[in-house]
């Protein structure tokens, strides 16, 4: 404690510099906590909807890699579901991307895209408190119940006010809470007849409702998902795969990560902040070093050694992570509620994110101290004589 805090001095003897650096050095650990934040952002939202799934075992056709591909199965495969040991029961639920539109006459100018998902009202498809206790609704005709954490593009429909739907005219029953993600603006859910009589030709019947997208299995109580889900693929046809909920949304997840260059984008985005930041550490070091060779070279010949030197420059590295981390963190969960706001992605500024990002501050300004190191210990005391 009675020591000279040499590395403290060396940083704030000029204040402007240390603003600037700290100014550098939080921008790059703010862009490293934007990309985390992307990427997280990214594996949440695709993954929203699964996880309030009613479902133990998830049951998709075998060619379906993401629930944005429009692959479905026979509806006669859910029966032949039922009917396996420990099965309780099994429920179709349907998704429409592509002949799926929204128009909002007080709000919208043209139709937009929207997802739509349809489902027998009678049966707890989705554990979503307002679809829970507002599903009944959609046993009225033309009904329908539309996702309030839509883009504002869509407005905010009330109960009770029209809109269209596929050119259909429809009533908004109710809302309910569920997000965006990066390939779906808004949501709505309608019935299984809704959906067949918006989506399918006059008269379809119960063969509009033939094709499944997802099917989604409950187990009796005390069924090992494991043991029923070998016993469906035993049983059922090679075109389908069963997936317990925690594997489906896994793979979704997976898919999104490894399988898009969404996913690359956003890893190689928090690389380059971080090169950024060692390359901004290693200039406020490096000048650092040059501006004091000689009181360094001076310290030098006093017998000072290459270990006290190394302490010193990696103080430094230390102190301008932390100094960098404080402002970068309060400003990236500034830009984290306005984009959230803004897009309706769940952006959140978890602990672990934060102190993940910490870890990555001190590690990029260590190795621009260890840069820096090999200036410092190169320091010849006939500097002095210069």
């Amino acid at each position: 404690m009675k020591r000279t805090p040499l590395a403290w001095k060396n940083l704030t003897h000029e204040y402007r510099r240390l603003l600037l650096a700290v100014g550098g050095i939080g921008f790059a650990v703010m862009l490293m906590f934007m990309q985390l934040g992307f990427r997280g952002a990214l594996l949440e939202s695709t993954v929203q909807l699964p996880s309030l799934f009613n479902a133990d075992l998830v049951i998709v056709s075998k060619t379906k890699f993401t629930i944005l591909i429009r692959e479905t199965f026979a509806r006669q495969i859910l029966y032949q579901a039922r009917s396996c040991p420990g099965v309780d029961k099994a429920f179709p639920l349907y998704v429409e991307t592509q002949q799926s539109s929204w128009f909002l006459p007080r709000v919208t100018e043209h139709s937009l895209p929207i997802r739509t998902l349809a489902f027998n009202p009678r049966e707890p498809v989705l554990l979503i408190p307002e679809v829970l206790s507002n599903s009944r609704k959609l046993l009225e005709t033309d009904s329908l119940l539309f996702d309030r954490k839509s883009k504002p593009d869509y407005g905010n429909p009330v109960a009770g006010e029209t809109a269209y739907l596929a050119d259909h005219r429809v009533r908004v029953a109710g809302t309910f809470s569920l997000g965006t993600d990066f390939a779906t603006d808004a949501t709505v859910i309608v019935s299984d007849r809704t959906y067949a009589e918006f989506f399918f030709p006059p008269n379809s019947g119960d063969e509009a409702l033939a094709q499944v997208d997802i099917g989604l299995v409950t187990l009796e109580r005390g069924a090992d998902p494991k043991r029923v889900k070998a016993r469906l693929e035993e049983m059922l046809p090679d075109n389908v795969r069963v997936r317990t909920k925690a594997e489906y949304i896994a793979s979704e997840q997976d898919f999104w990560n490894r399988s898009t260059p969404v996913g690359y984008v956003f890893g190689f985005g928090m690389v380059l902040g971080f090169v950024v930041g060692v390359i901004i550490c290693y200039q406020v070091l490096y000048s650092d070093v040059s501006d004091h060779l000689p009181e360094y070279a001076t310290l030098k010949a006093m017998g000072y050694r290459a270990r006290y030197f190394a302490g010193l420059i990696m103080q430094e590295s230390f102190i301008l992570s932390i100094l960098g981390f404080i402002p970068a963190l309060l400003a990236s969960e500034l830009m984290y509620l306005g984009l959230a706001t803004i897009t309706g992605l769940p952006l959140n500024l978890s602990w672990t994110r934060a102190i993940s990002v910490l870890f990555l501050a001190v590690c990029m300004c260590a190795v621009s101290g260890l840069l820096t190191l090999r200036r410092l210990l190169a320091a010849d005391p006939a500097e002095l004589f210069r």
